[in-house]
């Protein structure tokens, strides 16, 4: 995890003079790279959501939206020295066969090189509390 922070961070530079936003970063050549700090986020949500595991977990990162304001929710920012990922992280319930989720966005800070994590919405059927703090 913290390799591929080192290497999306250590190439900023090139980042930031191409890939600003969704779109950018989505055709990017750090693409695989953003998808593979989901998946990991995915693995510690799921670890603090489920009891009993899951099946078939999945991170989808959302390129194209939007917040309030008109900004990309997955992007760079240059200000904060940071890199935001909107993604839905969804399992299936090993026990119950339910299909779970949760919406949210992970943010690496470079200055401190510390992440965080906000959840937006999630499928419930489990503790709405679960995320809080699972992301650190």
């Amino acid at each position: 995890m913290k390799k591929i922070l080192i290497l999306i961070l250590a190439l900023g530079s090139t980042l930031l003079t191409y890939a600003q936003n969704g779109p950018d970063l989505q055709n990017s050549d750090l693409k695989a790279d953003l998808q593979d700090v989901a998946n990991t986020v995915a693995n510690d949500l799921r670890s603090c959501c489920s009891s009993f595991g899951g099946n078939n977990l999945q991170a989808v990162i959302h390129w194209d939206e939007k917040d309030n304001d008109g900004n990309y929710m997955t992007r760079v920012s240059q200000l904060t020295n940071s890199i935001t990922i909107c993604t839905t992280v969804s399992w299936t319930g090993s026990m119950s066969g339910t299909r779970y989720w949760i919406k949210g966005k992970v943010t690496f800070n470079a200055q401190n090189n510390s992440r965080s994590w906000m959840k937006i919405s999630d499928s419930g059927g489990f503790s709405p509390d679960c995320s809080n703090g699972c992301i650190k």
